[in-house]
């Protein structure tokens, strides 16, 4: 009785001990997710709102960027900014409806997607997003076209160039950064030059 008792506890500490092993390591893998083990990237989150370019700026940060020093041409810059984030505010209101359906459709598309493993699926479910978003995209365009005319009666061709980084810049920072491929998939491409 003894011995079986022996048996059953050395068992039981071997299963335990490996359980250990394997949640530690993240099941079996190395540490790397499951899905990462397959070549399938991790897809980033879709936001409607940077989707269709709706973003505020800061005017003090717009005054610090362009080096505006006058107090006349500040105070035409804060109030063309102020102007234009009003605008923007009122779109974002006006459509949250939209930006939040076309949020929840796309997340429950992918997820039907990836279920499938339907790769072209997913490119086509952002395609179908962004046509139901592309008027809300049209009056943002609109504004920003808005915005800009204002800014170059005021603006000098100096100040009005360093403008349109600062806008290019934030307008980047809003598309979805795609993930790494350190870990896994397949590696970097380098270009012609083969350093």
């Amino acid at each position: 009785m003894s011995k079986y008792i022996f048996k059953l506890v050395l068992f039981s500490v071997m299963l335990l001990m490996t359980s250990t092993i394997a949640a530690q390591r993240g099941q079996g893998k190395g540490g790397r997710p499951q899905n990462q083990m397959h070549g399938e990237r991790e897809q980033p989150k879709f936001n409607a709102e940077n989707a269709v370019g709706i973003l505020k700026y800061d005017y003090e940060r717009v005054l610090k960027k362009t080096k505006i020093k006058k107090a006349p041409k500040k105070s035409a810059v804060a109030k063309i900014i102020s102007d234009y984030n009003q605008t923007i505010a009122e779109i974002t209101f006006l459509y949250s409806e939209e930006l939040r359906a076309t949020e929840n459709f796309v997340v429950m598309k992918r997820e039907e997607a990836n279920a499938n493993r339907d790769r072209e699926a997913v490119h086509f479910i952002q395609q179908v997003a962004m046509e139901k978003l592309i008027y809300i995209k049209r009056k943002v365009h609109k504004a920003d076209r808005v915005l800009n005319d204002k800014l170059a009666l005021v603006l000098s061709e100096k100040q009005l160039h360093k403008w349109r980084r600062l806008q290019r810049a934030r307008k980047e920072s809003l598309q979805p950064k795609r993930p790494d491929n350190s870990e896994g998939g397949r590696p970097q491409q380098r270009g012609l030059g083969g350093r």
